[in-house]
């Protein structure tokens, strides 16, 4: 099995089944009936960049990933909607010896270089675990900074592709930092905010540079705003708090948050969750223990406990959603921080942010369609507005969830933000020596 680039045939059956008239497929982006649901462009790629080098790093080389962090900064002057990440946290996940990630991926890093600047930036990536468990040959890009240049892009992407075949890839999609396990989607959709904790942020004309090059539209990644300031309360809200109340007395059902002094048994806990509620998910492949731990490791740091929830069914944990504080409302725009300076943000009130991202939520599948994805949305609402949020993000969930995204609205939640991920054949792509396959 492999990320499928959906047909139009595929999207109108599956449409028919789920009873979706065409307004309703349009609520979540999805075409009706008789228009393309994945179109790929007719490609203008530039073979040949003249002018432009490709540069493949060393990321067990400090210098090579301060090297590779840095092309951003120029590419988003100007933009006071972007905030960098800290280049602390970057700095770890991009080094081999730290990220157990790479236990299971293959990575080439590269820039571009244009005049004697680094003018582009990205990384390609084999995730072994991912093809094992899908039975295909894919392969994942990201990391991607360009200026506004179809050269430089495509010089990059040249390489990439030429990379992958030689490999033996057969597809690829992005952007994944490294995985869809990790931050994903180009954003295409509503570029008048800073990106909220974890996720990605981009320029508008970073999906035409990937058009060109041939990449169409695999599947859209949604995000949510809901809105939590006092006075905002609203009648569905309040109707979904009371079903939620009546169904916890009947069906013995209590939802707890994370207990702090148990963090290894309540990993433990998530993990296994993890694994049994998202095995059936579009793009899943399972994270190892081992990395599932280290990525939960860095989120406690930010977490906050009571935003930090698991739904039980008479004893039995069957659900878990997470909650962080956006902190990125705290950190300098630079993602620069002076010795020590982390740890006077975390006891200075990082925590303390006006919005939350409510980033992960997961239910075993024999759990779904009883009410317990909205109970869970309703005791967030709760314990958001308690935590001093204003308002909150969720997100992001798959355009096709409707069971997931229905429940969102009965919350009164708005789509705000839509994220893109990218697919190609690379049977349509250019060969070893830079001709068209």
């Amino acid at each position: 099995m492999s990320i499928e680039l959906e047909s139009p045939e595929h999207a109108a059956k599956r449409a028919q089944e789920a009873g979706e008239d065409d307004n309703e497929a349009y609520r979540f982006g999805r075409p009706p009936e008789g228009l393309p649901y994945f179109d790929p462009p007719a490609p203008t790629r530039v073979t040949d960049p003249a002018g432009v080098k490709v540069e493949i790093l060393d990321f067990t080389k400090k210098q090579d990933r301060l090297r590779f962090m840095d092309v951003a900064d120029p590419i988003y002057e100007g933009d006071s909607n972007y905030i960098a990440p800290l280049r602390m946290h970057t700095m770890k996940f991009l080094d081999p010896g730290k990220n157990p990630a790479y236990e299971n991926i293959e990575v080439r890093p590269m820039v571009a270089v244009q005049g004697g600047r680094d003018v582009g930036r990205m990384s390609v990536q084999i995730d072994r675990a991912y093809n094992e468990y899908h039975d295909t040959k894919a392969a994942f890009f990201g990391f991607f900074e360009c200026v506004n240049d179809r050269k430089v892009a495509h010089a990059m992407l040249n390489d990439a592709v030429r990379w992958l075949k030689e490999k033996g890839i057969e597809e690829v999609f992005g952007p994944a930092n490294f995985t869809l396990n990790h931050q994903a989607g180009l954003l295409v959709e509503n570029f008048d905010r800073p990106a909220f904790v974890e996720e990605t942020y981009n320029p508008r004309y970073y999906e035409e540079l990937f058009r060109s090059f041939g990449f169409g539209k695999a599947k859209d990644l949604l995000a949510w705003w809901i809105e939590l300031a006092d006075g905002m309360e609203t009648k569905n809200r309040a109707r979904v708090a009371r079903i939620a109340e009546r169904i916890k007395k009947r069906e013995g059902i209590t939802i707890r948050h994370i207990d702090m002094s148990k963090l290894e048994q309540e990993f433990e806990i998530i993990y296994e969750l993890y694994l049994a509620a998202w095995q059936k998910n579009w793009g899943f492949a399972p994270l190892t223990k081992k990395e599932i731990m280290w990525l939960m490791a860095d989120l406690k740091d930010v977490a906050v406990p009571e935003l930090v929830l698991f739904v039980e069914v008479k004893g039995r944990t069957v659900g878990f959603c997470a909650t962080l504080p956006n902190v990125n409302e705290k950190l300098p725009k630079n993602g620069r921080l002076l010795p020590f300076a982390w740890t006077k943000l975390l006891f200075g009130g990082i925590k303390k942010t006006k919005h939350g991202r409510l980033y992960t939520l997961g239910m075993l599948p024999e759990y779904r369609k009883r009410g317990l994805e909205s109970m869970m949305f309703a005791e967030t609402v709760v314990r958001g507005k308690a935590a001093g949020f204003t308002a909150g993000e969720i997100g992001w969930t798959l355009e096709d969830n409707d069971l997931i995204n229905r429940a969102i609205e009965s919350m009164d939640g708005t789509l705000d933000r839509r994220y893109r991920i990218l697919g190609m054949k690379l049977g349509s792509a250019p060969g070893p020596e830079g001709a068209s396959a």
